[in-house]
């Protein structure tokens, strides 16, 4: 029974690194991209080597492994309620703590480190999951899905009902082109060069303007928080071998449907209605799946010695983010190597990587000596009141956690 806990447990702390890895490959251009560069969709390096990693990202990185995470985020409440419930603590309680508490480091972050901060969104949305944390599996999982249809259903009808408006108007190319340069070489000016003023003046301006973009996504979030709730109330991931052919199915749906819809987005000219719907559908979808196809995996011997590397990052998963955007204000930022705007898609990426890999030591080395990471640990001393941790505690309070009330909630 113990080493069933302990893989279980061990699993999921890998699939958390290893979101923190995909994570911090699509991260790393906001810190040397101008956010109104990106937005406008205006790629600054091209030739063929850099526009095949951009088709490669967006197939395969971008916008799934925030979703996995949200997914882990929803599973980590259930994981949370179980623990307090053995505890005889309020859950409500602990759970507004916390959230609190995330709240405050992520406009921390977003306003002094890096404006690209999702913290703040995870806080104002994990508050909605206190009205469905009493909620039946089955009431989650349909809540997920329609939330999760919101913005690509809302983005249809409004482009039905303006295809005919003669006063609906959209930038040519070049415009684009042009304008999407002229962002780039203004922001380059202030976080390549700029002073310590200049470059709060301008963070502070693409936080605000990033927590406005951010809310079309909301819904989408919401809806893996939810399904990542549903997952923990069903046990799924407490037992993958007993759900194996569960999993399967969800490898192969979510991975044809999900990658054909990223193709498409890829390879075919699509309007701007049917590319919401195919990065809306498509990107949940393939996120599904790579958490499937993980899950899988880890029950092989082989595998899980190499995917468990991922468990020591991901352990330490949010003291590692906030470690990533210090990381990266020092080689992209003026106080820093200042190399804003001057790295290529390769590049970045093997930054990434180097920076990610370097992470891994120092998460073994650091939990070592510690059960948790720093900031978890800070994390943890708001959300109980300061009640300290003893080595080993961690472990085996997630395994009481996730045992408490089994047969309660399979019945559900």
């Amino acid at each position: 029974m113990t080493d069933v806990r302990q893989q279980r447990i061990t699993l999921i702390d890998s699939l958390r690194g290893f979101a923190l890895l995909g994570i911090f490959l699509v991260n790393i251009l906001f810190f040397t991209t101008s956010l109104q560069t990106i937005s406008f969709g205006v790629d600054l390096w091209t030739g063929g080597y850099n526009e095949a990693l951009g088709m490669l990202k967006d197939i395969f990185i971008n916008s799934k492994f925030i979703l996995i995470f949200s997914f882990l985020f929803g599973l980590g409440a259930v994981l949370l309620q179980n623990s307090c419930e053995a505890k005889g603590l309020s859950f409500r309680r602990v759970y507004a703590r916390r959230l609190t508490a995330l709240l405050v480091i992520g406009l921390i972050h977003g306003m002094l480190i890096w404006y690209g901060d999702v913290l703040t969104h995870y806080a104002i949305l994990g508050f909605l999951l206190l009205l469905f944390i009493k909620r039946k599996p089955k009431t989650l999982l349909i809540w997920s899905l329609i939330l999760q249809l919101i913005v690509p259903v809302l983005v249809v009808i409004s482009s039905l009902a303006s295809s005919g408006d003669p006063q609906f108007t959209t930038l040519s190319g070049e415009e684009m082109q042009q304008t999407a340069l002229y962002y780039q070489a203004k922001d380059a000016a202030i976080y390549g060069a700029g002073d310590a003023g200049q470059i709060l003046g301008q963070r502070l301006n693409d936080f605000i303007a990033s927590i406005f973009n951010m809310i079309l996504f909301y819904p989408q979030v919401l809806g893996l928080f939810l399904l990542g709730m549903y997952f923990g109330k069903r046990r799924f991931l407490h037992d993958v071998a007993g759900h194996r052919a569960l999993f399967v199915r969800l490898a192969w749906i979510g991975g044809v449907l999900g990658l054909a819809a990223q193709l498409a987005m890829a390879w075919t000219e699509l309007s701007f209605a049917m590319e919401a719907v195919m990065l809306f559908v498509g990107a949940p979808l393939m996120s599904l799946a790579y958490i499937s196809l993980f899950a899988l995996l880890y029950q092989n011997k082989r595998c899980q010695k190499v995917l468990r590397v991922f468990s020591y990052p991901g352990k330490m998963a949010f003291t590692n983010y906030l470690m990533q955007s210090v990381i990266c204000g020092f080689i992209f930022y003026s106080y820093g190597l200042a190399l804003y705007g001057t790295v290529d898609v390769g590049i970045q990426m093997l930054i990434a990587l180097a920076v990610y890999a370097a992470q891994v030591i120092f998460s073994m080395l650091w939990l070592r000596l510690f059960p948790i990471g720093p900031l978890e640990y800070v994390w943890r001393l708001f959300t109980y009141w300061g009640k300290p941790v003893r080595k080993g505690a961690v472990s085996h309070q997630a395994s009481i956690a996730s045992d408490k009330d089994s047969s309660r909630a399979n019945r559900a």
